[in-house]
Parts: structure tokens; sequence; C-alpha cells
């Protein structure tokens, strides 16, 4: 990850995405906001634009779709800013949004684009660029007809990654579907609660990151990679990072837990119906989420010698810093809540 900031360029294009980011969560208008979603997207694209053809190919398409969705959202700013067509605004906005996330119907793009990414690239397209999009839906006053259609296609998104999923060995892809998936469940929230949204994009955040950086130290894109090494370290440091998937998949005692527990207890009351999709998706995820980790179970257990026993330090800051986002996070969250 720090040869993708050693360069100038990069760097640069990293900062203005974020500063997009703030901007738009800080505007107190229509011109400011939208002044902040393409300063966030065009520091993305600049920063995802590499070297390779593979590359080069995702973020066009990437660029493509985020063009077709902000054309849309100013157009919508537009025509708020001069009360034109005012049935119609917010459903001209909230397409806008719906392109640039992913959502069904337009999630055909999330899989096809972050396949060509590097890891860090990923975790910009699949957590940071959700972001704004997400946080204005949470600010648009929606009313019932328009949260139906909200719950539905967050429904519908959850379905799709949950059954995307299955049967694909690259670990980008995987996280593609696995990203359309926690998407439903923050499209929810969105409409639930501005506070619980940020609470479970936050918990996200680490857990991408730290499954992102991990397959970056690693050199890890799908199951063939590993299967080509056979050493002790090496099998090691993926068993640990694979528990990622595990807390991702919601299931107990993993950190990721607390993030399903955490949205029933906020959406149970508010849209019960997708809360209940959003649940069964994530239930049927799980099957991919096992796949992953007990294949890395089973090779590491055939290939490694148990009389082994040198570790490198790469093995234990990971295998540390999986212990701690995967085991201790979540029980100390729910010793809190406890107490």
């Amino acid at each position: 990850m720090m040869m993708v900031l050693s360069s100038i360029s990069s760097l640069v294009s990293l900062i203005v995405a974020l500063v997009g980011v703030i901007i738009s969560m800080i505007s107190l208008n229509m011109l400011g906001l939208w002044v902040g979603v393409e300063l966030n997207f065009l520091g993305a694209v600049c920063f995802l634009s590499g070297v390779s053809v593979e590359e080069s190919e995702s973020v066009m398409k990437y660029f493509i779709i985020q063009v077709f969705g902000s054309c849309f959202l100013i157009l919508g700013f537009l025509m708020m800013m001069n009360y034109c067509f005012v049935s119609v605004v917010k459903f001209i906005v909230l397409l806008g949004i719906l392109v640039k996330l992913g959502v069904f119907p337009f999630h055909f793009w999330v899989p096809s684009v972050m396949s060509g990414l590097s890891w860090f690239g990923c975790f910009i397209v699949s957590v940071i660029q959700k972001v704004v999009p997400l946080w204005l839906v949470s600010n648009l006053l929606l009313m019932n007809t328009e949260l139906g259609v909200v719950e539905l296609l967050a429904s519908l998104t959850c379905v799709v990654g949950c059954l995307g999923g299955l049967g694909v060995l690259s670990y980008r892809v995987l996280l593609g579907y696995s990203s359309l998936v926690h998407l439903g469940f923050m499209l929810i929230l969105c409409c639930v609660d501005e506070k619980c949204f940020l609470t479970y994009m936050s918990f996200y955040f680490l857990i991408n990151f730290c499954l992102m950086s991990s397959f970056w130290n690693l050199g890890v894109y799908s199951f063939l990679d590993f299967v080509k090494e056979d050493k002790l370290n090496f099998l090691n440091e993926v068993w640990w990072s694979s528990l990622y998937f595990l807390s991702l998949s919601g299931l107990p005692p993993f950190s990721g837990c607390v993030l399903k527990v955490y949205f029933v207890w906020s959406s149970w009351n508010f849209m019960s119906l997708g809360c209940v999709v959003c649940v069964l998706s994530s239930i049927v995820s799980l099957y991919f989420y096992l796949s992953v980790v007990v294949s890395v179970l089973i090779y590491w257990g055939k290939s490694v010698s148990i009389l082994e026993k040198k570790s490198s330090n790469m093995s234990c800051v990971l295998s540390g810093t999986s212990a701690f986002v995967n085991l201790g996070i979540g029980l100390m969250v729910f010793l809190l809540v406890g107490l």
C-alpha cells in the first residue's frame, strides 16, 4: 500500500477524493454538495488509474457509470434549485445516487470494475465512494412511496449480491458481490437513522480496510495465488487474513456479528420486510464466505508441518491485527452493551 502512496500524483488524488467527501458532508447548499461529489469522483478516478490494461479498463468502466450518475444528480439539483417539476425531482436525484452506488438494477458494474483494480482501488470503490451518496440518501426527505421503493431495491440488491457470489474464485469479484450485500443493509439504515448508518459504515470501513490491506501485502487475489505457495509463514498469514471474511458474514463470535445485530435492532420497527430479506441474504452469502475460509484451512493443514514454528514479524502483525479486529472488538462491544 505504501508503494501506491509513494507517488505524489496518487497521494494528491487520494487527498482530493477525501476532501470531496468532507466538503459534501459539511456543505449547506446544493452547489457545495455537488462540488464535493465531483471532487470525490475525480480524485478517485485519478487514484484508480493504473499501469496495466486490466486496471485501465476497469477505471474506464467506472468513469462512464459515474458520469452517467452525475448527470442525473446535477439535473436533479438544478431542478430543485429552480423549483421545476418538484414532484419528480427526488426521483431523479435518487436515480443518480442509485447508479453511482450500484444498487439493483444498476449493480452490473460493481463486480466487473472491482475485478481489475488493485486491492486499495477495490477499497476506494467499495467503501470510500459509498459514503457521500449514502449520506445524501439519509438527508433526502423521502415520503412513504419513495421509502417503499428504496426498501425494495435494497432488498433486491442484497439478493443479487448473495446469489452472484456463489462459485466465484476471484476474491476481488467476491468482495464486489459482498459489497452489494452490505450496500443493501446500509441503504435501509440510511432511511432509518443517519447515526445508525454512520456506525455501520465505521465498522464496515475497519473490517474491509484490514482485509484488503492484508491481501495487498500478501499479494493474494484468488484461490490460485496461495495454492502455488507452500511456505508456513505465508499460509499462516493467509489463514488469519481469511478470518475477516467470517466477520463480513456476521458469524458469531466474530466482530461482524455486531453489524447484523445492530441492523436488526435499528431497522426492525421501520422496515421489517427489508430487514428479513437482508438477513436471509446474509445467511445465503455465508456459504461463499465459509467456502473461502474452509478451502484455506484445508490446504493450510495439508501443506505445512506442525513441527515448524518459525514466524516472521509480518505474520505476527497480521495475526495480531486479525485477532483483535475479528474477535476483540466484537467482544468489547457486546460487553459494553451488556454493562
